[in-house]
């Protein structure tokens, strides 16, 4: 996102807190205010507590965007490519080979988990409001439907597993799913009443969620 914006409206923050190098629409106009403010306030308060930033700020005078996502939260994130033109969202979605849209909802559903668990909140039954689109791993992993929707995977931990074998690196992912896998191995030898997978159900997990890591 900071490679893709930079290269297009410049280095410094300048360029990165000037609306008008954000969305035209009429309806978010309040959303980039909002935003750009408080990008402004996490630069005021936090730029000289952090290394990286505060050398750009002592050495070049101002801090380029590659180095100020250092310190922005991921759903700062999320709400900064939600107000970008929807030209810039689609070229950022085009490293992921995802549509602008789909992008949008998987960081929301990130930013959403990450804060669950940023707060001790529970994860096990989590269901969101936003579901993630039908995709191929859906289909390719035989989940099962009820009235044509998808039980598994759609708002759950498990479309989390899916947005992660989308954005990470196949060796990141990979390194994801065997720790995963083991922490179920560890759980399995601990429950004796309910069988593992109802409890990978509940979850969101079809039973053969391991197979993910060999899907291209």
């Amino acid at each position: 996102m900071s490679h893709v914006f930079s290269k297009k409206y410049g280095i410094n923050e300048k360029s990165y807190l000037d609306p008008c190098n954000f969305t035209k629409d009429s309806y978010k106009q309040k959303q980039v205010h909002d935003v750009l403010s408080k990008m402004k306030r996490q630069i005021r308060n936090n730029v000289r507590d952090h290394t990286a930033t505060a050398h750009y700020l002592n050495n070049h005078g101002f801090i380029p965007l590659w180095i100020m996502v250092k310190v922005l939260s991921l759903g700062m994130i999320a709400e900064f490519y939600m107000i970008l033109k929807p030209e810039d969202q689609q070229e950022i979605a085009n490293y992921y080979n995802l549509d602008k849209e789909t992008l949008d909802i998987y960081l929301c559903l990130l930013a959403n988990y990450r804060n669950l668990c940023a707060h001790e909140d529970i994860l096990f039954e989590r269901r969101t409001q936003m579901r993630i689109p039908d995709n191929k791993y859906h289909k390719i992993l035989g989940i099962k439907q009820v009235d044509n929707e998808y039980l598994f995977g759609k708002n759950d931990l498990f479309a989390l597993i899916i947005i992660m074998k989308t954005l990470l690196l196949e060796d990141e992912f990979q390194e994801l799913i065997f720790e995963i896998s083991y922490e179920v191995d560890v759980l399995d030898g601990k429950i004796k009443v309910v069988p593992t997978n109802e409890v990978l159900n509940k979850m969101g997990f079809p039973d053969n969620w391991r197979d993910i890591i060999n899907i291209e």
